[in-house]
């Protein structure tokens, strides 16, 4: 039997960590010779595989005036909606609207349709195909949650919403219980095969009542450590020339993500207080701190430690470097399904510090080639970085880390798993309709 034709979805293919980690699988497929291509809303490649919805898109001016009209009723309709919980949590949310994309999946050629992340209203539920399997890489609870794209404490997923948390609802039929089920009818006639980059978003998976019916198996994502690699200062990008002389002789802690500083799920404000604490007690002397993905910060830290904020980092060169200019990483978040950055700075030979939440263990070995602290906790935060720093000799902790990231997340071997469960769904769909 041949290979199956692929197509993967995902509101971009550059913009984001799960846009970077679905475009490295699509890399990771065509590698091994897979007929892969991208479908997105938003292309910043240049990747001809990959397609964007503009070209579906009728141009003439018609239509320019009806989607006009069309988006302006839906964004009323939308602004009621939300506009209907005032008390709502100020965190990340998504219904189910989403764009029309003039039956592109009915229109492109493909035997297993790939889905990843369809946020930020590009995909509708409702027009996925029912005659074909479908493999939904997991980069956040969205899919199995009513409106939240992350869950922290609440349970509500296991059983049907409601009463939702984050909209501050009382009421069991909220709007996280409407869309939750909309989202049972939408699943009901699909072939699912979902996928979670992390052990933890696995159990989580299938412990919900939207998808726990379905098979999920645990693939990571990959990551090309051809560029995220060790180097030396002078293959270093001349960027941050500066940088490196204003950090000679320091130890440098770095920390970035998108929204770095006002995402407070990010966790900016528990590595500001760990570092406070190691300024207060004598064990800073000698740290300044890195921040990527922000340009300043409103958050203030009563220490003598050094910020340097760097701004957003879009070329790859300029972040591998970073990385390799830092002795070690911090990622405080308080939610993580499998960080790119920890993935990214492991491969860069540069031990990372983290809480011991959602996938971090999958990527940190705890001493070996990083440190987990306990979860929220700023002090235990302080003694990772100070315990990498200190228990690093001969970069043995890099190493380590290296070495796994090639072992586990090499592009090869994360899209051999994917080949595998391609054509397995794909063999199982053919066996049910001759059947």
């Amino acid at each position: 039997m041949s290979t199956p034709k692929i197509l993967s979805v995902c509101t971009s293919d550059v913009f984001g960590g799960a846009a970077r980690a679905a475009y490295r699988i699509h890399q990771s497929l065509k590698m091994l010779g897979v007929d892969s291509h991208m479908f997105v809303k938003d292309k910043g490649s240049q990747d001809s595989d990959v397609i964007p919805l503009a070209s579906f898109v009728p141009r003439n001016g018609f239509y320019k005036a009806y989607d006009w009209v069309r988006n302006k009723y839906l964004n009323k309709v939308s602004h009621y909606r939300w506009n209907r919980y005032p008390n709502r949590n100020k965190v990340f949310m998504s219904d189910l609207r989403a764009t029309d994309i003039h039956g592109a999946l009915q229109k492109l050629d493909y035997d297993v349709l790939h889905l990843h992340w369809i946020n930020q209203r590009f995909i509708s539920l409702d027009k996925l195909p029912k005659d074909r399997p479908i493999v939904w890489t997991l980069h956040d609870s969205w899919p199995f949650c009513g409106v939240c794209h992350y869950f922290n404490d609440c349970t509500r997923y296991q059983t049907a919403c409601g009463n939702c948390p984050y909209l501050h609802s009382s009421d069991e039929n909220d709007l996280s219980h409407q869309i939750w089920s909309k989202k049972l009818i939408a699943y009901k006639d699909l072939d699912l095969h979902i996928v979670t980059p992390s052990r933890w978003l696995g159990d989580c998976a299938k412990k919900s009542s939207l998808l726990g019916r379905f098979p999920v198996k645990v693939i990571p994502n990959s990551l090309d450590t051809e560029i995220f690699r060790p180097m030396g200062e002078e293959e270093q990008s001349s960027e941050w020339t500066d940088l490196r002389e204003s950090t000679a002789g320091k130890k440098v802690v770095l920390y970035g993500a998108v929204g770095a500083t006002t995402d407070i799920r990010k966790g900016y404000d528990k590595l500001l207080g760990a570092l406070q604490y190691m300024e207060k007690n004598g064990m800073a002397d000698d740290l300044q701190l890195v921040v990527f993905g922000a340009c300043s910060s409103d958050l203030n830290i009563d220490a003598n430690i050094p910020i340097h904020y760097v701004g957003y980092v879009s070329e790859t060169e300029e972040l591998v470097s970073l990385y390799n200019m830092a002795d070690v990483m911090v990622v405080p978040s308080l939610s993580e399904n499998l960080s790119c950055a920890i993935m990214e700075s492991l491969s860069c030979q540069t031990p990372v510090v983290a809480f011991n939440i959602g996938g971090n263990s999958d990527m940190i070995d705890h001493q070996i080639n990083g440190y987990l602290a306990k979860e929220k906790d700023n002090v235990d935060l302080a003694r990772g970085i100070l315990w990498c720093l200190d228990n690093n000799e001969g970069n043995h902790l890099g190493i380590d880390g290296r070495k796994k990231v090639i072992e586990r997340f090499a592009p090869e071997v994360v899209g051999k798993q994917y080949l595998d469960l391609y054509i397995s769904a794909y063999e199982n769909a053919l066996t049910k309709r001759k059947s």
